[in-house]
């Protein structure tokens, strides 16, 4: 079963007496155990396609499901408890108040569910997996940039989702970095055995993936194919015991 399954998404917006159409039959499959990346130039509707892969906003047209449930369905309540539980979101955001811990910051989430000692612990847990242990102690605005990254991705995975979602994590960062940070979500994926769907704005970040799809004029596209060992011609496909992250 897919974790996350998009069929024909179509999202518009009004601009004035104007009508933008965003996303275009946009049709997707996210795996457990698979990174999935899209790119796109910035405002070809990347971050759209995230934010309704996500339920924060409804299509237009379309169905979107998760491990076989259909979003638009869910009531309020189970929506919410799905982007508590199961459905990570990675932004670099960070806590509303700037004299936090990080390692507080990751288990707020989890006190009530867990108890503060036990969220403590899996907090610092996500934090070394992610190779952030030594930002436990830390502030937000004491960070870096490439610091700031594994600490959102360590917020998202610290309540153990199924499906990750990831808006541009290589912003601002080298290349060493980016290459890192993508290899960590990769790893993510296959080690956890989560679906990780992540945007990215240009294209050696994408050679990690295991799908690779373009958005174009509200349009998901295949990529350009270096053989012809893919019959089907959409997707690039990088077996996890042929290349490692």
């Amino acid at each position: 079963m897919s974790t996350l399954l998009l069929e024909s998404v179509s999202k518009s917006f009004w601009r004035g007496q104007s009508e933008l159409s965003v996303l275009k039959e946009v049709s997707l499959e996210v795996r457990a155990g698979e990174l999935v990346a899209v790119y796109g130039q910035r405002g070809s509707g990347k971050t759209t396609l995230l934010q309704i892969a996500a339920g924060f906003e409804r299509p237009g047209r379309g169905r979107v499901t998760f491990e076989g449930r259909d979003v638009a369905e869910l009531s309020h309540r189970d929506l919410a408890r799905l982007h508590r539980e199961q459905i990570g979101w990675v932004e670099r955001a960070g806590p509303h108040s700037r004299d936090l811990p990080i390692q507080s910051y990751l288990a707020l989430a989890l006190y009530r569910r867990l108890g503060r000692r036990a969220a403590e612990r899996r907090a610092q847990v996500a934090l070394a997996k992610v190779g952030a242990a030594d930002c436990a102690a830390q502030r937000w605005d004491d960070l870096s940039d490439t610091a700031r990254t594994l600490v959102a991705i360590a917020q998202a995975l610290v309540r153990e989702p199924r499906l990750l979602i990831v808006d541009d994590p290589t912003a601002g960062l080298g290349i060493i970095d980016r290459e890192r940070i993508v290899g960590l979500l990769r790893s993510a994926a296959e080690e956890g055995g989560i679906g990780v769907l992540m945007a990215v704005p240009d294209m050696p970040a994408m050679l990690h993936a295991h799908q690779l799809r373009f958005l174009g004029r509200g349009r998901l596209l295949a990529p350009p194919q270096p053989s012809t060992d893919d019959p089907d011609g959409d997707v690039i496909d990088f077996p996890g015991d042929k290349r490692t992250a």
